[in-house]
């Protein structure tokens, strides 16, 4: 029963649609934070190296700190950086970021908007 094309077929259908759905909404996410969001620039206040990828990348689990119109935010966040985008946040062991205003919890990281 497991070897027969109609579940071969459901199955790759079925993940190339689980795909499209997560790169669908992670450009939805990107465009709500760079239409809606605040750019601003976070302190890093710590950083932990959590993973890697194949390629060279790394992933750290970060606590940046930053100012908003309400005061101090402090924040925790996940993401994959890349060799050039760690040398970025390491000059001044900052990095550029968007926040959303009715919750500066959310926030989305974009060292490659950096210098």
């Amino acid at each position: 029963m497991f070897n027969s094309p109609f579940i071969t077929i459901a199955f790759i259908v079925l993940a190339c649609v689980g795909v499209f759905v997560f790169c669908y909404q992670t450009g939805v996410n990107y465009e709500k934070f760079k239409k809606e969001g605040i750019r601003t620039e976070a302190i890093i206040v710590s950083k932990e190296k959590i993973g890697a990828s194949g390629t060279g990348n790394t992933k750290f689990r970060m606590v940046v700190k930053f100012e908003t119109k309400d005061g101090i935010v402090t924040t925790t966040t996940k993401r994959f950086f890349t060799p050039e985008d760690l040398i970025k946040i390491m000059r001044n062991n900052t990095v550029f970021l968007y926040y959303l205003p009715n919750d500066p919890q959310q926030i989305l990281l974009m060292p490659s908007e950096m210098e």
